[in-house]
């Protein structure tokens, strides 16, 4: 064994060294004047995006209190830092005496920047879906552009489209979180409640609309995939995956979706809060106190309630109607009758729905036999193959509503029956006549 195969290596180990993840991962202090920096940089503070070490040193006094200031050899201490961030974040050029970022540093920030960013910005979910769904829409029919598709297009977008789930899901969380903390706020005065827990609810309506396009555009994308036609075994392992793909998209949003429904219980229970005897006992107060102190007085050719001192003046304004109204006394002008129309019936149609209707108790009779036989097979063999039954149905019948009701009608049965299981096998494709189903098994225990 040579020595290059000996050396192997070891992200756990190595990332373990205490020296190698303090370099890797600064402190708090020395995180904060990187990002410092790093908008410097951005902002075109530095020329040439070089900076000096007395830059560096005036914003780690910018992050000390005045007591750690008073230390002696405060640069000195700085200077260890300094060396630190030079093994991974900071670079420096002796002839110029500057320093300048390594590309790590510059991804960490940027990395950092962006997730932070994400709680502010609107989701771009609908957008990306929408650019994978009108490529995709332009690749059918045509293998070569599938696979441009899978290898180009969607790894382009794959990598966005998961950010933007995750800022999705933290948007939700923190925008949950708030609506929590103000339903329970006990300091707030009702009124001032009241309009937070609105602002609160009116910005989780919106992320709950950015929810529910995410869950119809990866939808839409899924269905899509699956209704492809294809031979090609990499066009399908690559469909597979993708499928697979979208699937997670579905769980993660569906358990974003559950937070989401947590928060009604909090908002019954503040409800529940104002209709208590306290809140009502102090709204009598009120009215009554309006209803004694409050006198209604003429001004010039109109009457206003004059409010007490204690309570601002609450104006109203209004446009008076550009037209009078009167309402018709129907006693006295009663609406003529109107003469009711004879419709002539139509043959055709009757003959058209009768046949419709005929057909539909025949296709009723052909499932609930098609089932019985079905069932009964399940309980002599203990097994059957639905996809494979499926596809028999289909053949004799000639209809495809016929097959597929009596499909999941027996899917529905096993599942709503103890003695019955489902198993769906998602890795093995049966396809016929055009159509693909997951391999389908129901068993008798």
């Amino acid at each position: 064994m040579n020595e290059e195969e000996e050396k192997i290596f070891n992200f756990e180990e190595e990332a373990s060294k205490p020296q190698t993840y303090r370099a890797l991962f600064p402190n708090e202090r020395e995180g904060i004047v990187i990002i410092h920096l790093y908008e410097g940089i951005v902002s075109g503070r530095y020329e040439n995006n070089r900076f000096t070490g007395e830059d560096i040193h005036r914003l780690f006094e910018a992050t000390m209190t005045a007591n750690q200031k008073k230390t002696t050899y405060v640069k000195s201490y700085n200077k260890d830092r300094i060396k630190t961030l030079q093994k991974f974040f900071l670079s420096y050029d002796e002839e110029t005496r500057t320093y300048s970022f390594q590309e790590y540093g510059l991804n960490f920030c940027k990395i950092a920047k962006e997730t932070l960013e994400g709680s502010f910005k609107p989701t771009r979910i609908k957008i990306i879906c929408s650019s994978l769904k009108t490529q995709l829409d332009a690749a059918l029919g045509s293998e070569k552009a599938l696979k441009n598709w899978f290898e180009i297009h969607f790894e382009h977008y794959h990598p966005t489209l998961k950010k933007h789930i995750d800022f999705l899901d933290r948007q939700i969380d923190e925008a949950v979180t708030k609506l929590r903390k103000d339903t329970l706020a006990q300091h707030l005065k009702p009124l001032q409640l009241l309009r937070n827990v609105s602002d609160d609810l009116k910005e989780v309506q919106k992320k709950n609309e950015d929810l529910r396009n995410a869950f119809t555009e990866t939808n839409a994308i899924s269905l899509m995939l699956t209704e492809i036609d294809s031979e090609n075994r990499e066009i399908l392992n690559l469909i597979e995956s993708k499928v697979h793909f979208f699937d997670g998209v579905q769980s993660r949003l569906r358990s974003t979706d559950r937070r989401l429904d947590k928060i009604q219980p909090k908002i019954k229970q503040l409800f529940a809060a104002f209709r208590n005897p306290e809140y009502s006992a102090q709204t009598d107060r009120f009215i009554r106190f309006l209803l004694k102190y409050a006198t209604l007085e003429r001004v010039s050719n109109d009457k206003q309630v004059i409010f007490p001192k204690e309570i601002p003046e609450v104006l109203l304004k209004f446009k008076r109607p550009k037209y009078i109204l009167f309402d018709r006394d129907k006693d006295l002008f009663p609406t003529r009758s109107k003469p009711r129309k004879t419709y002539e019936p139509d043959l055709g149609a009757e003959k058209e729905n009768q046949a419709i209707l005929d057909k539909a108790f025949d296709d009723y009779e052909t499932i609930e036999d098609w089932v019985n036989l079905i069932l009964a097979e399940l309980r002599k063999s203990k097994q059957v193959n639905l996809s494979e039954i499926y596809f028999r149905i289909l053949e004799e019948s000639a209809d495809f509503s016929i097959a597929t009701k009596t499909f999941f009608s027996v899917i529905d049965l096993c599942y709503s029956k103890e003695q019955y299981n489902i198993k769906i096998d998602k890795t093995n494709l049966i396809k016929k006549e055009g159509l693909i189903l997951w391999n389908t098994i129901a068993t008798e225990n």
